[in-house]
């Protein structure tokens, strides 16, 4: 039997454990290591900034899904990855022998590489994660109160490109239907 360790909770990482699951049965030990409780469905991210749904319609609890498949959750990160012994030490402090590494962390948002970026720079919101995308509905619905030129768009390489193309679509619409467009 072989221990697999999957990094990253996100749309990869619960992908890839769930396959793995699936393509290897039960004979192997998958253990599935990501940042807090919950799952969040990223690509809902821009409908929590224009208030289309809210955060419970689009997180679930991430131990209790994936138990159903016989696969462990630790939700206390990764502190660090000790390669040359097959380890991985939690967040937590736990440690976890490895035969196989899967990692799936997704991007690195690196707001820091442009000034004035990502939602604590000042000048910028961002739909990248949930607790981003409810500081963008936030700012949002200041916007709504006084509407005016708005840009959306994505900072190469210091954030994530695919939401920022839905989120422009996504405020068209909202603002056609609100008739403010």
């Amino acid at each position: 039997m072989s221990t697999i360790v999957v990094v990253g909770a996100g749309l990869g990482g619960m992908s890839a454990a769930y396959e793995l699951r699936e393509t290897l049965g039960n004979g192997h030990a998958i253990v599935l290591v990501g940042e807090g409780e919950r799952f969040a469905f990223t690509p809902s991210n821009p409908w929590l900034a224009v208030g289309w749904r809210q955060e419970k319609d689009t997180t679930l609890p991430v131990a209790e899904h994936v138990a159903r498949k016989g696969i462990r959750y630790l939700g206390s990160g990764v502190a660090r990855i000790e390669a040359e012994a097959n380890r991985v030490v939690t967040g937590a402090g736990e440690t976890i022998d490895y035969d196989y590494l899967v990692i799936c962390t997704g991007p690195r948002l690196a707001f820091e590489e442009v000034p004035g970026a990502g939602p604590d720079g000042g000048h910028t919101e961002s739909v990248c994660t949930a607790p981003h995308a409810l500081q963008a509905w936030q700012r949002y619905q200041q916007f709504l109160q006084s509407p005016g030129p708005v840009v959306i768009g994505a900072v190469q390489g210091a954030s994530c490109f695919g939401p920022a193309y839905e989120f422009a679509m996504i405020v068209d619409a909202d603002l056609r239907k609100r008739k403010l467009r």
